[in-house]
């Protein structure tokens, strides 16, 4: 037969080691738990650097999990085309965008997502009574005005007003008042968060990402205020759409757009995607998807239980 290539010969040379080892696995997985450790470096310049060892299962978990969102999948998007008709409201096909991102950027990105999906799950310890959620410190003069900087608890070093802006779309904002000495003489909370049932029918309507070509699922996607809390938009379905942990962050210098139109998230892509920037339908849903086909098909009804 043809020569072994090198990925074969390193798989038969690991089996050979195995069989060959009098000792077993038991002494390197011995030294592994010794050995293993993480350290997260302080913030410099809005980055902190990690490095360490972890033992093979954690990073197995951990490359499962960057699998599961930033591979490709086939499936279809908006314009997506079954059979020669299409399903996209628009009425003609745009392909999926490309992702820009290099891998150790959708490896951080991951990294991120799995992080706030942990903190929301409920099932992490209580940090001071509650749930281990990010508190950002700012002051609201500098929020209005979009400048300045706030402080992150957990850090050492201030970060952009930016990172106050996404904290308050998808959570809760506690006004702290203190007179000229410093002294609090006022406190309220404004609950901005999607409960669980508003977050299944959202989840139900979008099925992920509202982005074409992006694929996170919806248990992994954030909720965003498409009219902003602070500018009068509810806290309601009519008003939250599914983002993931990138396409929330870059929506205000990606080119990316976001309305509500009866209900429904439209999306316009930038000019690079879409020259005309249209305005079009989120497809992430198979249900809507199958409703859709269903009515070109000319069957227009159809029903679901829960």
């Amino acid at each position: 037969g043809p020569q072994a290539s090198a990925q074969e010969l390193r798989v038969l040379a690991q089996v050979w080691a195995s069989v060959l080892d009098q000792d077993g696995a038991e002494p390197v997985e011995a030294s592994a738990m010794r050995r293993r450790g993480l350290t997260v470096g302080p913030v410099r310049d809005g980055l902190a650097r990690v490095s360490g060892d972890v033992l093979a299962e954690v990073a197995a978990q951990w490359q499962r999990n960057c699998d599961s969102l930033s591979n490709p999948k086939v499936r279809g998007g908006v314009g997506f085309v079954a059979d020669g008709v299409g399903v996209g409201d628009s009425g003609d096909a745009v392909g999926e965008p490309r992702d820009t991102r290099t891998h150790a950027q959708k490896m951080h990105d991951a990294l991120a997502t799995s992080l706030d999906v942990a903190a929301r799950s409920g099932e992490l310890p209580t940090v001071g009574g509650g749930a281990p959620t990010l508190v950002v410190y700012a002051r609201e003069e500098d929020v209005v005005a979009g400048t300045g900087w706030v402080e992150v608890e957990g850090i050492n070093e201030p970060v952009g007003i930016g990172v106050a802006e996404r904290a308050a779309c998808c959570g809760s904002i506690q006004r702290v008042t203190c007179n000229d000495r410093g002294r609090i003489v006022g406190l309220s909370v404004t609950d901005r968060v999607f409960n669980a049932i508003q977050r299944k029918a959202i989840s139900l309507r979008d099925g992920g990402c509202v982005i074409p070509g992006c694929h996170v699922p919806a248990g992994w996607c954030e909720i965003h205020h498409v009219t902003d809390h602070a500018l009068g938009g509810p806290t309601h379905t009519d008003n939250g759409v599914l983002l993931c942990w990138v396409h929330h962050r870059t929506l205000p210098t990606s080119g990316w757009s976001v309305v509500m139109i009866d209900g429904v998230p439209h999306v316009r892509g930038p000019a690079w995607w879409d020259p005309e920037r249209r305005w079009r339908p989120a497809a992430g849903s198979r249900l809507r998807q199958r409703a859709r086909v269903g009515a070109v098909m000319g069957h227009r009804s159809w029903a679901g239980t829960g």
